[in-house]
């Protein structure tokens, strides 16, 4: 029988899809796919949902995911009670090893630089402000301790590449961390 979760269960987050463009391609990209895959976890049919450690009542941990699901011929299809959403259903697995402990160094230049950009040019819903939508500090301390996200913002900072005004968490590129993430994007600034 597979273990299951309730909502009064503590939760860890590992990933989310607001997080996901700025952990692809990063070390902790590669390291939790490892990982998972070690817990019997294909990451080609895990969809963009969190992925997250769940501790139960009784003091069980689980990680749970969402799966696409497949037909008997492998391939993944149409969600019968909505056709325009692929099939899929919320997993749970023992958790076997803790997941890699992330480090300052999996927020690669590219990816602090990008969910900055990202953050700032994110259009604001009508009757909104910017500094009421969660900023990229915000967004990367929901998968990596503080202590990782603000050392990655003082990287940066001492590079020359953010401004920051009266906080490091609202920064903001300057021209050269404007430039910088041009160029790690293959463009030109």
């Amino acid at each position: 029988m597979t273990p299951t979760a309730n909502p009064a269960d503590t939760r860890v987050l590992l990933f989310t899809p607001e997080t996901w463009p700025y952990l692809r391609g990063t070390p902790r990209d590669t390291k939790l796919q490892a990982w998972v895959r070690e817990h019997g976890i294909d990451p080609k049919n895990v969809t963009l949902d969190p992925i997250s450690i769940v501790t139960t009542a009784d003091g069980t941990q689980l990680i749970e995911y969402t799966e696409f699901l497949r037909n008997a011929d492998g391939h993944k299809y149409a969600d019968p009670k909505n056709a325009d959403q692929v099939a899929k259903e919320v997993r749970h697995v023992p958790l076997r090893t803790a997941p890699p402990a992330p480090k300052r160094a999996d927020i690669t230049t590219l990816a602090l630089l990008q969910a900055i950009h990202d953050h700032r040019t994110r259009p604001v819903p009508p009757g909104k402000y910017r500094w009421e939508m969660p900023g990229a500090w915000w967004t990367l301390c929901t998968v990596y301790p503080e202590k990782v996200v603000t050392a990655a913002y003082v990287r940066e900072d001492d590079r020359g590449y953010l401004e920051c005004g009266v906080s490091l968490r609202t920064s903001w590129l300057t021209d050269k961390g404007a430039a910088r993430l041009a160029e790690l994007q293959g463009g030109e600034a």
